[in-house]
């Protein structure tokens, strides 16, 4: 008995249609990364929050040596009205100001990475 085994060309497809289906989010940051030799890593990838709480993450820089670090990060939210962000030393604290979702941006000169930030009642 055989079993049908797609062909690269199919894989290749699927792929593709994976790829596009997750990325049609529209409200998420745009694919505008810098680009560079390292990447950004956050201690989270998302958080829950409700208005008046505050919570927080870390980041930090990784370059193509391997080594950290987080001097020359900045961070922004993309929505202020939900979220406020302020940030010292690679800590960031996240303060839920309204019901509603947006993204902190951490960014450095070479890289560029998000945290999704939902506010809920």
């Amino acid at each position: 008995m055989r079993r049908f085994l797609p062909g690269p060309l199919a894989i290749a497809a699927s792929l593709s249609l994976a790829i596009t289906a997750c990325a049609s989010d529209a409200d998420a940051p745009r694919a505008d990364a810098p680009q560079g030799d390292g990447s950004i890593l956050t201690t989270f990838d998302r958080l829950t929050l409700a208005p008046g709480d505050r919570t927080g993450f870390r980041a930090a820089f990784v370059g193509a040596t391997g080594r950290l670090g987080s001097a020359g990060l900045t961070f922004a939210s993309r929505a202020p009205s939900v979220a406020r962000v302020s940030a010292a030393g690679g800590r960031v604290a996240v303060q839920g100001i309204a019901a509603g979702r947006t993204w902190v941006v951490v960014r450095s000169a070479a890289a560029m990475d998000s945290v999704e930030v939902t506010v809920q009642r």
